[in-house]
């Protein structure tokens, strides 16, 4: 989870003011996809991959529609997978808005070594400064566990590709120190900014280690 800035798009807000104004409005009109899938870079806010079933989140749930406020402010409204919806759902209400805050400056992103050989554990880890609500810290443990063996089986999914994008950033990183190519450096800068698929964890493979971040520190973006 990082931080997203939001367009505000004029046509969109308009939309969204007209359809509350509806008796059966939309929040999920197409150009709240396209708006929503560039501010957001084909990812999901929350677990940071790219969105191959991607749902319209509500940031702050709006009760069934009964919060027309919420249900139609595009502040409120998130691009997320359909797995992070289904974990989210309506709870989790105090989680760190990545809109107006950098949620990777508060919490801690890494891939431990499991106890069973071949397997990995992800660590979710708020850092000992921050004063956020541990809501962010326990959807994120969930989102990459899974609470139900359906959801086991998608975190699992998750996990496979998160660690095979890590593996290509070692890769990437290693060329880059016995060539010192200006052309990997710029990719992996590319890497540690918002398009890349879970960036938090990249920016803390950089920030744990003595040896990257004086190097590479200076190329993320918030």
């Amino acid at each position: 989870m990082i931080h997203f800035p939001k367009t505000q798009n004029q046509d969109v807000i308009n939309e969204l003011t007209r359809q509350k104004g509806l008796t059966a409005g939309k929040y999920d009109f197409d150009g709240i996809w396209a708006q929503l899938s560039t501010d957001f870079h084909d990812k999901c806010y929350i677990c940071g991959d790219k969105c191959s079933s991607p749902r319209i989140e509500h940031f702050r749930p709006h009760n069934g529609g009964t919060d027309k406020d919420k249900k139609f402010d595009w502040q409120n409204l998130m691009l997320a997978c359909e797995h992070c919806n289904a974990i989210k759902s309506n709870d989790y209400e105090q989680l760190i808005d990545c809109v107006q805050e950098q949620p990777d400056q508060h919490i801690r992103f890494s891939v431990q070594p499991a106890a069973k050989v071949g397997q990995h554990s992800i660590v979710i880890e708020q850092l000992p400064t921050t004063t956020i609500h541990p809501d962010t810290k326990n959807l994120l443990e969930e989102v990459y566990s899974g609470t139900t063996k359906c959801k086991q089986i998608g975190a699992s999914v998750i996990v496979a590709n998160l660690l095979a994008e890590l593996n290509d950033f070692d890769d990437l990183i290693q060329e880059y120190q016995e060539d010192n190519d200006a052309e990997l450096l710029e990719d992996i800068g590319w890497e540690l900014n918002k398009e890349s698929k879970f960036t938090a964890f990249k920016r803390w493979v950089v920030r744990d280690s003595d040896k990257y971040r004086p190097i590479f520190e200076n190329l993320i973006e918030n």
